[in-house]
């Protein structure tokens, strides 16, 4: 298992005004998962581009407000919203906001490769199936266990043909089951802390992350005083 902490992170601009911590990546020795945690300062913006073979993105947002652009339509996103852009779909976040904006990008491919294109012509949209708005896929996280709430981000139901992510919000004193699936499985802390549920010595604050291995067991208890919010990203799909 691969911890990696904030505090011993440098960002680097991934574009000029967007700078990104990386969280999963060939850098770090994975395999079919590629994550960073990347943020947009207020003007900034990553330009129109889509990505080939299997590089879908799902885009989580964290913190603030982006212009979206999805497969020529414009909308806005907002924190809990995630966006799917399947390989080939042409898709841009300007931020025309005063304030910075932060998200979660997850591909389930090591090497993504990106194209940029020209900027296309928008149609104005309130909503898109590819944009999962934040809490509207909230379920227990198993059965009979209490405490703990799966919300889904991206998946089959947004478009997805090989990612799975979702949020795990763990209440105090709670803890999720220990778990194993065949595939690397990444796991950020978006707020709060967390234990290991099967060893106390793994301890994760907000920002920290863990790169699981295939078929090596995980779980988390939050043992503090504060709800703990985590992003789970799976290189393979629900169901």
């Amino acid at each position: 298992m691969l911890i990696i902490r904030r505090v011993d992170q440098e960002q680097t601009d991934r574009y000029p005004g967007c700078p990104r911590f990386p969280i999963a990546s060939t850098d770090t020795g994975q395999k079919t998962v590629h994550v960073g945690d990347l943020s947009y300062l207020p003007g900034a913006g990553v330009p129109h581009h889509y990505h080939t073979g299997r590089s879908e993105e799902s885009q989580i947002m964290l913190e603030g407000e982006l212009e979206c652009w999805v497969d020529g339509k414009r909308t806005t996103v907002y924190p809990g919203d995630t966006v799917t852009a399947p390989p080939g779909i042409g898709h841009a976040f300007p931020n025309r906001t005063d304030k910075p904006a932060r998200m979660v990008t997850a591909f389930p491919t090591t090497l993504p490769e990106t194209v940029h294109t020209g900027d296309p012509e928008l149609e104005d949209v309130e909503e898109h199936p590819a944009i999962i708005r934040a809490g509207t896929r909230t379920s227990q996280y198993a059965e009979g266990v209490e405490g703990v709430e799966r919300v889904e981000l991206s998946g089959s139901f947004s478009g997805a043909k090989t990612t799975y992510t979702y949020f795990v919000d763990i209440q105090p004193g709670a803890a999720t089951p220990v778990d194993s699936n065949g595939s690397e499985t990444v796991v950020f802390v978006v707020s709060g802390s967390v234990v290991g549920a099967s060893s106390e010595e793994l301890e994760l604050g907000t920002s920290d992350a863990v790169v699981v291995e295939p078929n090596e067991s995980y779980g988390f208890a939050n043992k503090g005083d504060t709800a703990a919010r985590l992003i789970v990203v799976h290189p393979f799909l629900n169901g």
